[in-house]
């Protein structure tokens, strides 16, 4: 098992843990370790990124410009 020490928070922060820590019966550290160990719930999976970048590609439409023009008219500053 591995320590961290000498981390530093706000006041706010130091109080908002103590409290938690009190709510849920833990001391300090054992609140603190908790925090730091808990998966958010509602963190998607990677199969639901990449459906959901998918669905964003599919939805532009398709390039038409030729990249290597882009290339040259941002060389030679004929672009905007």
């Amino acid at each position: 098992m591995g320590v961290i020490e000498k981390i530093v928070v706000s006041d706010q922060t130091m109080r908002q843990l103590e409290q938690d820590a009190k709510l849920h019966g833990l001391t300090l550290a054992e609140e603190v370790a908790r925090r730091v160990e808990l998966v958010p719930v509602d963190r998607p999976s990677r199969e639901e990124l990449l459906a959901r970048m998918k669905a964003l590609r599919d939805s532009l439409p398709p390039q038409k410009t030729d990249s290597l023009t882009l290339l040259r008219e941002d060389r030679d500053g004929n672009r905007y």
